[in-house]
């Protein structure tokens, strides 16, 4: 009885070890840029990689300000479409069902442009490019960057031309454009304002080759 006792007792002080071990790791995980998580940064990212990783903060001390929009045009052998908005229905209907797949498939085009923009995710990259602007990776002209923007336009090719596959059929297309809206909302201190209030800007790339996907399936 004395035995069953200690090791009831030892299982709840490893597993209550270990529980608080990871409370606390996340913790530093997700808190913005800070010494004791600099000097800590192996052993949190190690603890928290690959199968704890979170691409949210807990403080979001940069949230997202602009939002955008993927619009697609086709050149057709006769002709040339009007702009064609592919995910807002898709948006739409995630917003009106979360237990749709369509969260996951808007994924596809949100981080072609995410990485068409050049965006970065090191949240250490605005500390260091305070202090030195002039790095090639500060003004994104690195070839880390450049890659990234590389891959974002072929993925851009490749959802515009299954885009006007979808609109036109398929084979009926010889080329394709894009054009990314990018949409800044209303400040925090005009938010009466509707949500379609704000400046737009638009980002139209060059006609590209007809690229379709290996696999479409309708």
């Amino acid at each position: 009885m004395l035995m069953q006792r200690i090791l009831v007792g030892l299982t709840i002080l490893f597993v209550g070890t270990v529980a608080a071990i990871y409370v606390v790791n996340t913790f530093l995980y997700l808190t913005p840029p800070n010494p004791i998580k600099l000097h800590l940064s192996p052993v949190v990212y190690a603890l928290e990689h690959p199968f704890f990783a979170q691409n949210w903060h807990l403080f979001a001390p940069n949230p997202v300000k602009t939002n955008f929009i993927l619009t697609v045009r086709c050149r057709l052998h006769d002709r040339v479409t009007s702009w064609h908005d592919p995910y807002t229905p898709l948006l739409a209907a995630h917003h009106r069902n979360r237990f749709t797949p369509m969260g996951k498939v808007l994924r596809i085009p949100q981080n072609a442009v995410v990485a068409f923009l050049g965006r970065n995710t090191d949240e250490w990259l605005p500390l260091l490019c305070r202090q030195k602007r002039h790095l090639a990776r500060c003004r994104g002209e690195d070839e880390v960057t450049n890659k990234q923007r590389d891959l974002g336009r072929f993925l851009l090719q490749r959802l515009s031309s299954t885009a006007c596959d979808d609109l036109s059929g398929g084979g009926q297309t010889v080329a394709v454009q894009v054009r990314i809206h990018l949409h800044k909302p209303p400040s925090i201190s005009q938010r009466h304002l509707p949500g379609e209030a704000g400046s737009t800007t638009y980002l139209t790339l060059p006609w590209a080759p007809y690229t379709p996907a290996p696999l479409h399936v309708r």
